[in-house]
C-alpha cells in the first residue's frame, strides 16, 4: 500500500468538499482532504494555504477524473490548468536559493513578500525619521 496520494480537485471551503468526497467513496474511492481541518479552524487561511486539496490514491485517479468528469465537476479545461508563467519563473528562480529552495512554492512567495515589504517599511522609516542636526 505505497500507493501515494495525489490532488483531483481544490476547493475554496469544507462544504464544497463534502458532497463530491461523499460521490467519491460511495463508488469505493478512498479520499484524503489535505488542509481541511486548517480551513475550518480559520477560513481566511484557504487561498493563502492554496485551499482544501482533494486527494485519492494514484491508482484511483483515473476512475476518480471520469466520475468527476460525468458529474460535470471538472471539464476538459479544469483538468489540467496550465500554471503561470509568473508562477514557472518564481519556481524556477527560486528554487536554486540555499535554504529556501526545497520549501513549498506558496511559502517562498510569501517569504519573498515578506522581505519587500520589510524593506519598503524600513525605507519608509528612515525616510521619515527626523534628522539630527
Amino acid at each position: 500500500m505505497d500507493d501515494k496520494f495525489i490532488t483531483v480537485l481544490t476547493f475554496t471551503y469544507p462544504h464544497e468538499l463534502a458532497i463530491i468526497r461523499g460521490r467519491l467513496e460511495s463508488e469505493g474511492i478512498e479520499c484524503f482532504a489535505q488542509d481541511e481541518l486548517t480551513v475550518q479552524v480559520n477560513p481566511f487561511y484557504s487561498n493563502a494555504i492554496g485551499g482544501i486539496k482533494l486527494q485519492v490514491r494514484e491508482s484511483d485517479y483515473p476512475k476518480a477524473v471520469e466520475i468527476l468528469k460525468e458529474e460535470g465537476y471538472i471539464t476538459d479545461r479544469s483538468a489540467s490548468p496550465s500554471p503561470s508563467k509568473f508562477m514557472v519563473n518564481f519556481n524556477k528562480f527560486t528554487s536554486s536559493i540555499p535554504l529556501i529552495g526545497k520549501l513549498r512554492i506558496e511559502i517562498r512567495l510569501l517569504l519573498l513578500l515578506s522581505i519587500l515589504a520589510a524593506i519598503v517599511v524600513i525605507i519608509a522609516y528612515t525616510a521619515m525619521s527626523p534628522s539630527t542636526p
